[in-house]
């Protein structure tokens, strides 16, 4: 064991740190130049090599001569080096004159020859913090020497990243740096002229001039407020990033630029922060992060090295040595201020020609996204951010397949991502670092293909997926976070909304906030991780981990030394998420970094028994919560959104069973309530009734009663198929009694093997009345095809009030209609537009049908009695008078439906006298 950098037992790191060189003077003090690289290099976990350019005589209050090393000297330590000590990443910082600026141009372009990733940072130094000039042209007068500085174009195009102060910038630049625009045009200037990336530092900004022959460190309280007025403020350590090409990095950021702002610190002992910043950033490019990770991570270390410096000498200290930065605090927010993004954004993700687009994002979404991504991100969300997670995710699916999401339900999952591929999130560089290949009919619904290759769901399709998803989680009381498609989470409610970086520009935070929906937000450096805690979001993953092979990803795999980074970072913040390749083989690696919960796509979906993958996965994770995941299909939970009916809730196999209804919004849980409350009286169960009998059993009506004296015959079997030749010679409703009771086990059936008229009426109705009184939803078919015995059923109902449906059918005619003298007493009845007198000989055994036929009518009359049902009390579907009081006709030949409005003929015997004004009028009806 080792004594770690505060004293802490550490164990010893066996791995061979990376090179990092530092080309830069040496400081006689040690607290600048190559003393304060070598510390900061080796702080940060890397092995420092040192190229010396000059060497200074300088203390914490005076530099008093500064004298180059030959040429040979210079080179020969660059060769040397190089042929044992290769470098990760370069560091340049004083460099004495102007022929030192050249040799090192021409040995870093035959260098980049063989080591073109590797990245060269350049610190412009040109004053030491006591104020003196640095820069010397072979002569002892400093500050004459300073009059003409030193030219870095030589350094165009090999460099990645020069940091200047504002003195240094307004030098560079040649320009007027005093207010903030024009420090950011500055260093704008400066990255085009070098074609390299730049990060102006605004740190020392209350001592700035654009003259550094003035007396830095003596500046007044006046020049502080000229600089306030100029846009500066004063409170902050600002500096501004101007990002080039950036190799590696998201698409999102490669070109952007960005203010970073810390809180100052209130400190004079600020010697060698330029150094140490610049090394710093060095160390960590070495060990793999991209640059805009290492410049915001170096400016933490920067930051927490000035709270806790001291002086040594009489003058400013030097920064202290306090390793890796892992307080939140300590890092910058960063506010985006540029329009690529944007641009970026609205081309690749927003094509107006996609269908996709034309029903997810609005006019005003992209209008709206370019002021919103110019702003400060945190201020369109309240201060208390996303909800808060109940518990810790655990092991967490990534699935796009509804088939799969429904057993993953089933077998206890209680967080879950729906990702389902589209043009827009299947091309997506910042997305989650993984999607499932699997497939089922159910859960593919194609109509296209994505840029990806993928099946691609657009319009209705996409909206009844995600639907169909949040409705299952909502039943499983499960955590479902759907991605990408933040309207439609939105509009059905889900719990939570999953987006990659490059989503935050147009998804409407602020409504998805309002909404009460969880926000999880994807990251894939330290730079992303930090722009989604400025949105407080419910959780941040991080990833890819690991190599995988179901995306394309833009930059290398994390590992686990950069997951153990972020961890430490945000462990205390945030439920983080592991993500990427991620499976039984490498678990263990990824749980020993201390993040709680891991996202895996391929380990469950390609497995052979997602559900048993998943819970060998679960146990191996965290066992107390794995064994929890165990498959249940018979507890009863509720919702999550408290959609209850009387408190009840589905079982999960009901729910299961009936899914597809609950589904629809007008139904729910609590519609499928009202019908398994409903009693429903069947006369007749020929064609039109055994038909109508399946389809409500099936779709869950508690009770049916069903009346039919008659047998069935060989001549039934084409229209009727509930029977077989079997059954011929059976009565109809024994036997559809015996094969409903298979066929839907739920619902209770009685079958009355007798006649309906008015006298065995009261006999057949009691169940119904029964529930009636109860407060039950009751309703009657009339699904028979004798004259008499359709004027008996409407006798019945009226003087019973209860509510009928009646159907028929004959030849290519058929005929539909709803009574219900309580709710719609104007919309008359049978008698009304069939008195008792009139002749209808029209019936199936005498006019001839067509099974089909027979089935369309059987549906609609089924259909318009759910909708009754579930109407009633609740709301759910159309109102009733739009089904009652109208008069239905279906022309099978033309498949034509015609309508009339049936009100009550005041002359009736059956419904009683009223002054109506009856309409014949009849128009088109659209199926």
């Amino acid at each position: 064991m080792m004594l770690g950098i505060h004293g802490g037992k550490l164990p010893m790191n066996t791995e061979r740190p990376a090179f990092v060189w530092t080309i830069a003077g040496s400081d006689s003090g040690g607290g600048a130049g190559i003393q304060a690289d070598l510390a900061t290099i080796q702080d940060l976990g890397c092995h420092g090599c040192s190229v010396i350019t000059t060497v200074t005589a300088q203390s914490s209050v005076a530099v008093t001569l500064v004298e180059p090393v030959s040429a040979a000297m210079l080179m020969a330590q660059l060769t040397t080096l190089l042929s044992d000590l290769p470098p990760k990443a370069i560091k340049i910082g004083l460099l004495a004159d102007q022929s030192q600026v050249a040799l090192l141009a021409d040995w870093i372009a035959s260098f980049k020859i063989h080591y073109p990733s590797v990245p060269v940072i350049v610190d412009p130094v040109m004053v030491a913090s006591c104020g003196d000039a640095l820069a010397v042209d072979n002569c002892q007068d400093i500050k004459s020497a300073a009059k003409s500085a030193l030219d870095f174009n030589p350094f165009k195009g090999l460099i990645e990243l020069i940091t200047p102060n504002v003195l240094e910038l307004g030098r560079l630049t040649q320009s007027d740096v005093s207010t903030k625009a024009q420090f950011a045009t500055a260093a704008q200037a400066l990255s085009q002229s070098l074609d390299c990336s730049v990060l102006a530092k605004g740190g020392d900004v209350s001592f700035g001039s654009t003259d550094i022959l003035d007396d830095t460190h003596a500046k007044t309280q006046a020049h502080i407020i000229t600089l306030d007025s100029n846009g500066w403020d004063l409170e902050l350590a600002e500096d501004y990033l101007v990002c080039h090409r950036v190799r590696a990095s998201s698409e999102l950021h490669q070109n952007a630029r960005f203010w970073l702002a810390s809180q100052r610190v209130n400190t004079r002992h600020n010697h060698g922060s330029g150094c140490t910043l610049s090394s710093a950033i060095a160390a960590v490019l070495a060990q793999g992060f991209v640059l805009q990770d290492a410049v915001v991570v170096a400016k933490a270390y920067v930051s927490q090295g000035l709270s806790a410096a001291i002086g040594l000498g009489q003058g400013p200290g030097p920064l202290a040595r306090t390793g890796w930065p892992n307080d939140l605090s300590r890092y910058a927010k960063i506010r985006l201020c540029d329009g690529n993004f944007i641009s970026y954004h609205l081309n690749q993700h927003l094509d107006v020609g996609n269908d996709l687009v034309a029903t997810v994002f609005s006019a005003t979404d992209q209008a709206t996204a370019q002021v919103r991504i110019t702003s400060t991100p945190a201020q369109y969300i309240s201060s208390h951010g996303f909800k808060v997670l109940d518990a810790d995710l655990g092991v967490y699916p990534v699935v796009s397949d509804l088939i799969m999401l429904e057993s993953l339900l089933v077998a206890g999952v209680k967080t879950v991502q729906l990702r389902i591929k589209t043009d827009t999130s299947g091309s997506t560089a910042a997305g989650l670092a993984e999607s499932d290949s699997g497939k089922s009919a159910l859960g593919r619904c194609e109509s296209g293909k994505s840029k990806s290759g993928e099946p691609e769901l657009i319009g209705s399709e996409l909206e009844a997926k995600i639907q169909t998803a949040i409705a299952l989680g909502k039943h499983f009381n499960a955590q479902l976070f759907i991605n990408d498609h933040w309207q439609l989470a939105i509009k059905h409610h889900a719990f939570g909304v999953h987006l990659g970086q490059e989503d935050l520009a147009v998804a409407d935070l602020a409504a998805i906030q309002a909404a009460g929906l969880a926000l999880g937000i994807s990251s894939h450096s330290y730079f992303e991780l930090l722009l989604a805690h400025q949105y407080s979001p419910s959780y941040i993953a991080l990833g890819h981990i690991f190599p995988t092979t179901t995306k394309q990803m833009p930059s290398a795999p994390q590992g686990l030394a950069k997951l153990t980074h972020y961890v430490a970072l945000l462990k205390d913040h945030y439920p983080l998420v592991a993500i990427g390749g991620i499976d039984l083989d490498n678990l263990a690696k990824v749980k020993a970094t201390g993040v709680a919960n891991i996202a895996v796509v391929r380990a469950i979906t390609e497995a052979q028994d997602p559900v048993a993958a998943f819970a060998v996965l679960s146990q191996a994770w965290e066992p107390y919560w794995g064994a929890k995941c165990m498959p249940n299909m018979s507890t009863n939970k509720p919702l999550y959104h408290g959609e209850t009916v009387s408190g009840k809730t589905l079982s999960d196999a009901d729910f299961m069973r009936y899914s597809r209804q609950v589904l629809l919004p007008e139904v729910g849980e609590a519609g499928q309530w009202q019908l398994a409350d409903a009693s429903v009286v069947i006369v007749g169960l020929g064609g039109l009734g055994q038909l109508a009998a399946q389809y409500l059993a099936c779709a869950g009506i508690g009770n049916l009663i069903l009346i039919d004296m008659d047998k069935v015959e060989v001549s039934n079997l084409p229209r009727q198929l509930l029977f077989s030749d079997g059954d011929i010679g059976l009565n109809k409703a024994r036997v559809a009694k015996q094969k409903l009771n298979d066929l839907a086990p739920q619902c209770t059936v009685t079958a009355h093997e007798t006649a309906f008229n008015t006298e065995t009426a009261a006999h057949h109705f009691a169940g119904i009345f029964q529930a009636k009184q109860q407060g039950k939803n009751v309703l009657v078919l009339d699904c028979t095809d004798n004259f008499a015995t359709r004027q008996a059923i409407n006798r019945s109902c009226i003087e019973a009030a209860l509510p009928l449906v009646s159907a028929s059918i004959a030849a290519f005619s058929g005929q539909l209609f709803a009574v219900d003298q309580m709710l719609f007493p104007s919309g008359g009845c049978y008698h009304c537009i069939f008195p008792a007198q009139t002749r209808v000989p029209q019936s199936c055994s005498s006019q001839g049908v067509l099974g089909p036929s027979v089935g369309v009518m059987a549906s609609m009359q089924s259909l318009v009695a759910m909708q009754l049902l579930l109407s009633v009390d609740i709301g759910r579907v159309a109102p009733r008078n739009t089904l009652l009081g109208r008069f239905w006709r279906f022309d099978a030949k033309s498949l034509t439906w015609t309508a009339a409005a049936l009100t009550r003929d005041p002359h009736c015997d059956v419904c009683g006298p009223k002054e109506v004004h009856p309409s014949t009028k009849m128009y088109c009806f659209e199926v």
